[in-house]
């Protein structure tokens, strides 16, 4: 099959390569600017898909070209006149277009459709694998779905700086990012959303969140992410924002080897004094080697040997002396990208692979204002600190990727799928923190050391036949996934320093330890994930009602999840407050831990910290089945309608503060019915509605008893057992017009309307020393109401002015509004009701993008805002923290030569405006940064970059 298929190809194109041919032996190199030109693209017109391969040629001449893998075609150097273009490919009908203007110093746009006709070529079977990553193919499966759903492409993704899935889905329609790495959509926090890689539950590597950290994948191994966002029978029941679907890269459509590599420049970073900790021989590859480890033969509980003074003594001296930073120079940011693609034909079969490698190490130095306050003082109008800190903090971050995936085609209408991803990232922090805390009355010289391994492995085996001449389609799923999250020592400690001598005084608690103001903490999570799944699609036909075909579809889904998270959380103190030996404190850090000065006399002494609640073990196993009709009641209106069940069963294994089991054991059935209506007003125009129910479990860490510290925010986050399960009702409608090829304009709206949501919860009394303690509650209802629009359009035709035609715009936004009614969740709350957390108001994404096809030069200009949104509920005394909104304008210019070689430049963050999070402290509406609270302030800095791609 592949040499008949080679062959078709060059049979296709063979007259455009005679035409090149004659086109490059007649005419001199350059461009007479007294010529204009003809681009444009060529598509399918019943799947809107892009034509590799399309003849396209002037009439009367041997001037021609054929379309790239893209479908798109320049003639150049044509002299002014009208000329006739005729557009032809194999199994297609042929078009010539009459009376195409060409004028000097202009290119006129042609976008041409082909239909396809019957071919019966007796012996010859011709097949070909469905383009998936381009803008027009994006545009067709939005077009050509039953459900309201919005992505973004390979294609646009290639036209950003966006280096991880992360930044990259921020692009689309109503979604917005928390902490880099989480996602939102429609202003619905991370555990509204489902993640799936391919077909199955992506796996969670946070341990405080259940999301999937999206920054873990690498930008150019994707191929698309699409959202669906109203509910359907065949899709996951536990969402309400959307349901994230990510692919990777598929085999190629030709054969061959692409490499990557880019350098950055971080003006606050690159080049400059920069602080790290001491790490192992794999860490440039983002691996930990144990270096950071609890040594094997440590205590498993010091409170067990807490009478033996010698053995307490020697698990102190165990551990490494590895509290002074290592100082380097910093270079500059750089990635390296690897991929490469090969089809062969082996008897029957077609099999195909794709393997891609991807490296990236980057570095940041970023100044952090941050501050806390006591109850603000509404009479007088005044603010009261209770600490006022500087935070320097040297970040390193380290990503390797590798996908490999294979694809065999057996005959016709048979596939199997064999997909590997791996994925490990490094998180390395240093953190010296410096300034007043009054209500300690001390000046802080405080220190943090972090480094967070994460790492994820999904492998998935899937299938797809047709049978009964395309009328059935069976489709199987079987997975699985294995995530980790390792943060192994992460040590803090406190210095006070005197601002006149400008010297610093180790802190050393006695009496009890307090490990965040000295001590090491360690943690570890894995997750397994085995998935099943099995999906069957029928079209019924009718002799009587020959134009009248449902589509009957079921299946059946089984994900079984295991987790298992342990800490250990070690503090030092001083060893006998009678004997201890002051002069340790005015010594430096290293001086405090040498092995002399670990002892049980006049020394430090390692102490027992962590809580049985510490650990957990936690088990979920959901079973689901659904039906589905599609029932096409005219040839303009189509009606889906179909009903899910789901059984889900969550157990965990923990222990309270005071040693007692705890065993949570939550069974929950649901029944959960769907329906999709769509009309079509004619071939470019449709309008769809949709409602669905819809489910939001607790997730292990919000029924974990465990509480965590996080030094960032000075809080301590904690779980509650007695969790409830949220239900959802979703109701959708959107207009979408389609202009032509590879355009779109949509308007929507939509409604949520949640019962039971779970919402975070200050605990009144929960903590101490300024240490603030939030958990997780059930409030009584809530509300999410909004409208999303998307305008995608080339500029093309509008004025006849060559750059004009060169533009096309991207621009969506979204505005939403959500009230939550929190009953009893509220009480001690500074309001009974408020916005959802971390809901947008108003979302922007816009891009203009310039692609001169004559000189193969793209320059793409993308801009995006978020609305404020709440970050950290309040209570009764202590207002909520918002993030507030700043814009952010990314630039991005490459040239490719010989359609091989390609360079690209970009600018990120052009306008770096300021991270800030605030309160509105005198509740005037207004949020002001010299008269209100200020939490946290910081610009994470604008940042160049240069790369170069080579075809192979």
């Amino acid at each position: 099959m592949l040499r008949i298929r080679t062959l078709l190809f060059i049979w296709a194109i063979f007259p455009a390569l005679l035409t090149h041919a004659a086109q490059f032996r007649s005419e001199p190199l350059g461009s007479d600017p007294g010529r204009g030109s003809i681009s444009g693209t060529v598509v399918d017109q019943k799947t809107g898909e892009t034509i590799v391969g399309a003849n396209v040629i002037i009439e009367g001449s041997l001037t021609g070209a054929a379309t790239d893998l893209n479908g798109h075609f320049s003639l150049d150097n044509l002299e002014p006149g009208v000329y006739n273009i005729r557009v032809s490919f194999i199994s297609y009908e042929g078009v010539v277009v009459e009376g195409v203007q060409v004028e000097g110093g202009k290119t006129a746009r042609l976008n041409v459709m082909l239909t396809e006709k019957e071919m019966n070529l007796e012996g010859v079977q011709v097949s070909a694998k469905r383009v998936t990553h381009t803008e027009m193919s994006l545009i067709t499966s939005i077009r050509s779905s039953n459900l309201v759903v919005s992505g973004i492409s390979a294609q646009q993704i290639s036209r950003s700086q966006d280096s991880d899935a992360a930044a990259v889905v921020k692009r689309i329609p109503g979604v917005t990012l928390v902490d880099n790495r989480f996602i939102m959509v429609r202003g619905l926090g991370e555990r509204y959303n489902a993640s799936m890689l391919h077909d199955t539950y992506a796996p969670s590597m946070e341990t405080d969140v259940r999301s999937f950290s999206f920054d873990i994948i690498p930008s150019n191994l994707l191929d698309r992410i699409m959202i669906y966002k109203s509910p359907s029978a065949d899709l996951p029941g536990d969402f309400a924002g959307g349901v994230i679907r990510v692919y990777t890269k598929s085999i190629p459509e030709e054969n061959g080897l692409q490499i990557s590599y880019s350098e950055g420049y971080d003006p606050d970073a690159s080049f400059r004094d920069f602080k790290s900790q001491q790490n192992g021989k794999w860490h440039w590859l983002g691996f930990n080697d144990g270096i950071h480890s609890l040594p094997g033969d440590f205590p498993e509980n010091l409170r067990a040997i807490a009478n033996n003074q010698q053995a307490v003594t020697q698990a102190g001296q165990a551990l490494s002396n590895n509290w002074v930073p290592v100082n380097s120079t910093s270079g500059l940011n750089h990635s390296l990208h690897l991929s490469g693609g090969y089809s062969f034909k082996l008897g029957k079969a077609t099999i195909g692979n794709i393997t891609a490698i991807s490296y990236n190490n980057s570095k940041s130095i970023d100044n952090v204002d941050r501050a806390d306050f006591n109850a603000y003082d509404l009479e007088m109008q005044r603010k009261s600190f209770i600490y006022r800190f500087n935070d320097e903090k040297n970040a390193q971050n380290i990503r390797t990727s590798l996908m490999h995936n294979w694809s065999v085609a057996i005959g016709k209408g048979h596939t199997i799928e064999l997909k590997h991803q791996f994925y490990q990232l490094s998180n390395s922090e240093y953190v010296l923190r410096t300034g007043p805390h009054f209500d300690f009355n001390y000046n802080a010289s405080n220190h943090s050391f972090q480094q967070i391994y994460r790492g994820l492995y999904s492998g998935q085996l899937t299938g797809s036949h047709e049978f009964f001449s395309g009328k059935t389609t069976l489709n199987w799923t079987a997975g699985y996934g294995y995530s980790f999250r390792e943060e192994p020592d992460y040590r803090r400690y406190r210095s006070d320093l005197d601002t006149l001598t400008r010297q610093t005084t180790l802190y050393v608690p006695f009496g009890a330890a307090a490990a965040y103001f000295l001590g090491r903490f360690y943690s570890e999570m894995e997750e397994n994930n085995l998935t099943g799944a099995l999906n069957l699609t029928h079209h019924l036909s009718f002799h009587r009602f020959p134009g009248f075909v449902p589509e009957l579809s079921a299946g059946v889904f089984y994900e079984n999840k295991d987790r298992y998270f342990n800490s250990r959380n070690l503090g030092y103190v001083r060893a006998n407050t009678m004997q201890f030996n002051q002069d340790l404190l005015g010594n430096s850090i290293d001086h405090l831990f040498r092995p002399e000065n670990i002892n049980t006399t006049n020394g430090i002494k390692i102490d027992e910290q962590t809580n049985p609640s510490d650990s957990y073990k936690a088990f979920n196993t959901l079973m689901a089945g659904y039906a589905m009709l599609t029932l096409p009641l005219s040839q303009k209106i189509k009606m889906i309608g179909g009903l899910r069940l789901e059984h889900n069963r969550q157990s965990m294994h923990s222990f309270s503060l005071s040693n007692q089991p705890i065993d949570v054991a939550y069974p929950v059935t649901s029944f959960l019915p769907s329906a999709n209506l769509t009309y079509n007003f004619n071939s470019r125009m449709l309008v769809r509605a949709a409602y669905g129910k819809t489910l939001n479990r607790p997730e292990f860490r919000e029924l974990a008893p465990f509480g965590f510290y996080d030094f960032s925010f000075n809080l301590v986050k904690k779980g509650n057992e007695f969790l409830q399960t949220a239900y959802i009702h979703n109701a959708d409608m959107r207009w979408e017009f389609y202009p032509s090829a590879g355009e779109t304009v949509s308007l929507g709206m939509f409604y949520k309307h949640f019962i039971n949501p779970i919402e975070s919860k200050f605990i009144d009394g929960g903590g101490s020393g300024g240490i603030k303690t939030f958990s997780y509650e059930n409030a009584e209802s809530a509300v999410s109401q909004g409208l999303e629009t998307e305008v995608r359009k080339s500029m093309a035709g509008f004025t006849g002015v060559r750059f004009i035609d060169d533009l096309s715009i991207l621009f969506n936004a979204a505005v939403i509004k959500s009230k939550v009614t929190l009953g009893k969740a509220g009480e001690g709350q500074q309001v009974s009701n408020r916005p959802m957390q971390g809901q947008s108001p108003f979302i922007v994404n816009a891009g203009l993008y310039y692609r001169n096809e004559r000189r193969d030069l793209t320059l793409n200009l993308l801009y995006n805002i978020v609305g404020q949104r709440i970050f950290i509920i309040g209570y009764h005394s202590y207002p909520d923290i918002y993030e507030m909104p700043r814009n952010q304008l990314d630039l991005t210019l490459s040239k490719r030569f010989a359609n091989k070689l390609e360079f690209k430049f970009g600018i990120r963050d052009m306008l770096n405006e300021a991270v800030v999070l605030m309160q509105d402290a005198n509740q005037d509406g207004v949020f002001d940064l010299e008269k209100d609270q200020v939490i946290q302030r910081f610009r994470p800095g604008s940042r160049f970059s240069l790369g170069i791609s080579y075809k192979l």
